[in-house]
């Protein structure tokens, strides 16, 4: 229980800091009002918790091929149902950053926001099929195929295609490292960005254990009615 508190707290902290702290954007460098950067504390940490989830899932699925376990595939689709719901919250902070420093919600020309749509819509297309197949060996597998490709797919359009053009990106390149691999933020800044960070990722292994024992209860309840 003693770890619940400390996630609530810490995400105070978070939400707290980011707001009574200067904005992490220098008002020289600034595309637009220099408090919606605040909304990069929130923003990032949402992207790796959707990139973790997805990861997670990849692992899950190369177990169930391996091991032809059903739990496996409980655990990868539950990651991946976590993993789209953080990747539409990135998108939502994402458009709103967008709104106040481009002057829109979206454009297409921006990669970074046509990868994410690209990601969403792949994600939409596997809870789509797996709804499509009643047999749950042949889910599971085709599931587990999926679920390796997409999270392979995820890693390409949010981390290395924005890099190998960036020509078509108006995000900041280099909000958190730099090209040589240096952090480009301030003492005060880093804190308040990795206590996000962290909090972020304990807060999702918190749902995600919570969201799988529910499953799992779910699960058991429709193979005793059967």
């Amino acid at each position: 229980m003693w770890w619940k508190l400390l996630i609530f707290l810490a995400m105070s902290m978070v939400i707290i800091l980011a707001f009574v702290t200067p904005s992490p954007m220098n008002p020289a460098n600034s595309l637009g009002l220099v408090d919606t950067y605040r909304i990069f504390y929130f923003h990032v940490p949402q992207s790796w918790v959707a990139t973790l989830a997805f990861m997670i899932s990849m692992y899950c699925s190369i177990q169930f091929l391996r091991t032809k376990k059903m739990d496996y595939d409980l655990k990868a689709v539950t990651a991946n149902r976590l993993g789209l719901i953080f990747a539409v919250l990135a998108t939502i902070t994402g458009s709103i950053f967008a709104k106040m420093t481009w002057g829109e919600f979206w454009n297409w020309s921006e990669i970074r926001e046509v990868s994410i749509f690209i990601l969403l819509i792949i994600y939409g297309a596997y809870f789509a099929l797996r709804s499509a197949l009643p047999d749950p060996d042949n889910r599971a597998t085709l599931s587990a195929v999926l679920s390796i490709i997409f999270a392979v797919s995820a890693i390409f359009l949010i981390f290395i295609l924005p890099r190998v053009y960036p020509i078509f990106s108006q995000h900041p390149d280099n909000s958190v490292i730099d090209k040589s691999g240096k952090l480009t933020m301030g003492p005060m800044v880093s804190m308040i960005f990795f206590l996000s960070l962290a909090t972020f990722t304990a807060l999702f292994i918190w749902i995600y254990d919570l969201s799988l024992k529910v499953n799992r209860a779910i699960s058991a309840k429709i193979l005793e009615e059967l």
